[in-house]
């Protein structure tokens, strides 16, 4: 009875090493991209959309190796593929930590497109998805809140080196980044497990009870790949991800063209890692208790206006509180290319079909912030300004919204009837 009783224990473990997982990955070496921007670019001398191409890069490796995250879990389960993602990450950091030529930063930022998809918020969800049965938006968005954790943290130890005034500082704070990576790596190998000692947990809707936030029986992927939403609702995912992309690349850099101090731009990410921390808890949570429609428009609504205070901002007392507001909206927005994506997944075509689909839509989502990434950047030295990128992805993602509100119909007449089916 004991042993029978620490198996089933052990899935809290495992929610706590998915947890530090995300906490380097998303928090420590993604989070705070924007703050190596400035230094990074003066150091090298390169142009701005030439670093920014490191990014593109990365989405495109994330958009092929995502493509075969089913199979070559399926294949070499998961502990293995969280191996090579840490390896790759660790990687990419020492890489970027050395380079002196601008194609050295593509290598790092190939290998850091890798790690992001062995460890990052696909193979989260795949890991909670085979340890718990239900609430699953809300264990999910535990998980995933570690990105704001981590970048809080990060935010305030990196900030400091990069801005100490040598040219090159920046350096330091990668390789403590590496080292990091390296630390926690290895306890996340140590505790890791495969799926519960009784198999992958499943558990799957009825007539009787049907939890938003539980998985069901599905559709087989013979069949979605023949249904027309299923490829709207991916469509949806690359607008959303070359949106948020494009707009999360230039925040940064955007405020320090406008005059802010390095203090309050560290002290603004800081904020906005510490919500994103509770945001992505409470879109998992939403999820569970009022579904998909109402979690994604609420996302998409808080994208929206903050878009468009950022599009207004100015250097004063007023454009400082407008900042934070807007920082804080976009941490209710990020969840949308990663916890919703999973939670999508398996909302729309269930567990028939749910590794497939959920490699898609992160192949998708990878190429919307593939394509977003390098835009920004690439008006700002064509025009020399932002501002106008705020307003276009504001009307971008209110398309979006209406888009998903078709697809989410179509998808619930195949689910209920489904369901129905199965109860008859």
């Amino acid at each position: 009875m004991t042993l029978k009783k620490s198996r089933l224990d052990y899935k809290w473990v495992v929610l706590i090493v998915c947890f530090l997982m995300e906490f380097l990955c998303l928090g420590f070496c993604s989070s705070n991209v924007g703050l190596y921007t400035k230094a990074v670019t003066e150091a090298l001398n390169i142009k701005r959309s030439v670093y920014s191409l490191s990014t593109s890069i990365r989405y495109v490796v994330q958009v092929v190796t995502a493509l075969y995250f089913g199979a070559l879990v399926n294949r070499f389960g998961i502990k293995k593929m969280v191996c090579i993602g840490l390896i790759s990450l660790t990687g990419s950091v020492v890489i970027r930590a050395y380079a002196t030529e601008f194609y050295h930063l593509y290598i790092g930022g190939a290998l850091w497109g890798v790690g992001i998809v062995f460890v990052g918020s696909t193979m989260a969800g795949t890991i909670v998805r085979r340890w718990f049965h239900q609430d699953i938006g809300k264990y999910t968005g535990i998980v995933m809140s570690a990105n704001g954790i981590g970048g809080a943290i990060a935010a305030q130890i990196i900030s400091p080196i990069i801005n100490n005034g040598e040219t090159f500082g920046y350096r330091k704070a990668y390789l403590l980044s590496a080292v990091i990576a390296l630390a926690i790596g290895i306890v996340i190998m140590i505790f890791l497990r495969e799926h519960p000692a009784d198999g992958p947990v499943v558990q799957t809707t009825t007539a009787k009870k049907k939890p938003k936030g539980a998985m069901w029986t599905g559709i087989p992927y013979e069949t979605v790949k023949k249904k027309p939403y299923f490829y709207a609702a991916a469509a949806m995912v690359f607008l959303t991800g070359i949106s948020l992309q494009s707009i999360g690349s230039i925040s940064v850099v955007y405020i320090t063209d406008l005059g802010m101090s390095p203090s309050f731009i560290a002290t603004s990410a800081t904020v906005s890692s510490l919500c994103l921390t509770g945001t992505k808890i409470l879109v998992g949570t939403v999820y569970d208790k009022k579904g998909l429609r109402f979690t994604l428009a609420m996302c998409q609504v808080a994208a929206i206006i903050a878009f468009a205070i950022k599009a207004v901002l100015t250097n004063s007392i007023i454009g400082m509180v407008l900042t934070i507001t807007a920082s804080v909206l976009v941490t209710i927005a990020t969840p949308l290319e990663t916890v919703m994506l999973p939670l999508l997944s398996n909302d729309l075509f269930g567990s028939a079909s749910y590794n497939k689909v959920l490699g898609i839509f992160m192949a998708m989502n990878s190429l919307g912030l593939c394509l977003g990434s390098p835009l920004g950047d690439l008006y700002f030295d064509t025009f020399g300004t932002y501002r106008p990128c705020f307003w276009f992805f504001a009307v971008l993602i209110a398309v979006v919204a209406i888009g998903y509100q078709f697809v989410i119909r179509a998808a619930q007449k195949d689910k209920e009837a489904i369901l129905a089916a199965e109860n008859v």
